[in-house]
């Protein structure tokens, strides 16, 4: 009996091709979306970043009410529309929160690829360092925006219902659409950097909060040796407050340009990014060799 080869019974080689998509990083988006929401504390984490959002929500609220003698702070702010968003999208403890957020869910976004050999996994399918890249930032800036541009929209709609006037500077429509991701971009390429260098979430978490508070600690140490205001940008609060001063149009916080907050931002995020495409490239390499 002629035996029939595998082509004629219907297998042989695809000869096709397979086209080319920008979105082959979202299943990993969905799924590293669901994944920070299971964690455990992840909705105590979750309100936490929302305390500052009612704060100020209040804060407009009792600024319509001048029977109300409460938070004359934030009502005096509120005279000064730019002042008022800058501070919320700026200050300190939303910066910590996203500090605390980048540790909570960032820090095992690398780091258990890197302690599973998972490179190999992800790069087998049609996917590439940059799809994956993008897909590990676009985790992190989904709640980063989350907490900070959703509210600053919603702070801005409950000021147009609670003062029935509809009007918006220029100024405060640059600042909420270009603080928050400038800022959400810059802590991530820091989180995601850092998770590249351990096996242990542990570890990074670790490394993010001790980055955090040495970048402060050496940015004041050095501003009071040499009493120059430069050194303010080693610090990641204290640069991401000068770059808000400078796109709300306010009053700088330091004694130096506030452009160039804003500059130092967008290269080191870059720096960064392009640090971490080549650390990626590395632990491909090694995994592939068995090192």
């Amino acid at each position: 009996m002629t035996q029939m080869t595998i082509r004629e019974k219907g297998y042989h080689s695809w000869d096709g091709q397979l086209q080319p998509s920008t979105l082959q990083w979202l299943p990993m988006f969905f799924n590293g979306i669901k994944a920070a929401f299971k964690k455990k504390f992840a909705k105590g984490v979750f309100i936490f970043c929302v305390i500052p959002f009612f704060v100020f929500l209040i804060g407009i609220y009792v600024s319509t009410r001048p029977e109300l003698r409460m938070m004359r702070e934030i009502v005096r702010l509120l005279n000064d529309e730019p002042r008022f968003f800058n501070i919320f999208l700026t200050n300190g403890t939303l910066t910590f929160m996203f500090v605390l957020l980048g540790a909570f869910m960032g820090a095992e976004l690398i780091s258990q690829d890197v302690k599973f050999n998972s490179f190999p996994l992800y790069f087998a399918r049609p996917l590439d360092r940059k799809d994956y890249i993008f897909g590990k930032f676009s985790i992190l800036m989904f709640y980063y925006l989350l907490f900070s541009l959703v509210p600053g929209i919603l702070l801005f709609i409950f000021k147009i219902i609670f003062t029935g006037k509809l009007a918006i500077g220029f100024n405060t429509l640059l600042g909420l659409i270009i603080v928050p991701p400038v800022v959400a971009f810059y802590i991530a390429s820091i989180v995601l950097l850092l998770s590249s260098f351990s096996r242990s979430a542990r570890h990074v978490k670790i490394f993010i909060f001790i980055t955090y508070f040495l970048t402060q600690g050496i940015s004041e140490l050095l501003v009071e040796i040499f009493d120059s205001s430069y050194f303010h940008l080693i610090s990641i609060a204290d640069i991401i407050k000068q770059m808000g001063t400078f796109v709300f149009n306010v009053a700088p916080e330091h004694r130096y340009p506030g452009w160039l907050s804003l500059v130092v931002m967008i290269v080191l995020s870059l720096g960064a990014y392009w640090l971490l495409y080549h650390r990626i490239g590395k632990l491909e390499a090694q995994i592939e060799s068995g090192n």
